[in-house]
């Protein structure tokens, strides 16, 4: 199987790319945004068959994959970036993620989210960290791999 990153992903086993994958969770139902090739950006989806191992990484029920103006969730890796213009659009997926999650908090939702490489979704954490939504904009923030977090209300 040979997956095709944009933004490099990791290289594993020889030629396989792998891309980073980011999961909401949630108490409540979390809305759909459909990915759309000619207007990339910010989306989310149902979980595939092979997400449902994420489930044990969560206290809350529902559960959403998180994608980037790259289609994958590997649009939230700063580190691999050197053009202003890639920057400029990472941060702007991050922006709009915490805009979607704080619209969902008013509704009085709880939040996680795990980050980790595609095929470490049972993995077990290596960082459990609270975090606020302005600190998810912040532009130093990036996402960890294999990393649990909490996002408290502001």
């Amino acid at each position: 199987m040979e997956l095709s990153c944009p933004v490099g992903g990791q290289q594993v086993e020889g030629n396989l790319n792998m891309c980073l994958a980011i999961y909401i969770a949630s108490d409540k139902l979390l809305p759909l945004i459909e990915w759309k090739e000619e207007h990339p950006g910010f989306n989310t989806r149902s979980l595939s068959k092979y997400d449902r191992g994420v489930k044990k990484q969560f206290t809350l029920p529902f559960i959403i994959y998180a994608g980037s103006c790259q289609g994958c969730s590997c649009g939230f890796l700063k580190e691999f970036l050197i053009e202003i213009k890639d920057l400029e659009m990472a941060q702007a997926d991050y922006n709009l993620l915490a805009e979607y999650l704080r619209e969902h908090q008013k509704m009085g939702s709880n939040v996680e989210i795990y980050s980790c490489w595609e095929g470490d979704q049972e993995a077990q954490p290596e960082f459990i960290e609270q975090l606020t939504l302005e600190e998810v904009c912040d532009p130093q923030f990036q996402f960890k791999e294999k990393a649990y977090y909490k996002i408290m209300r502001s």
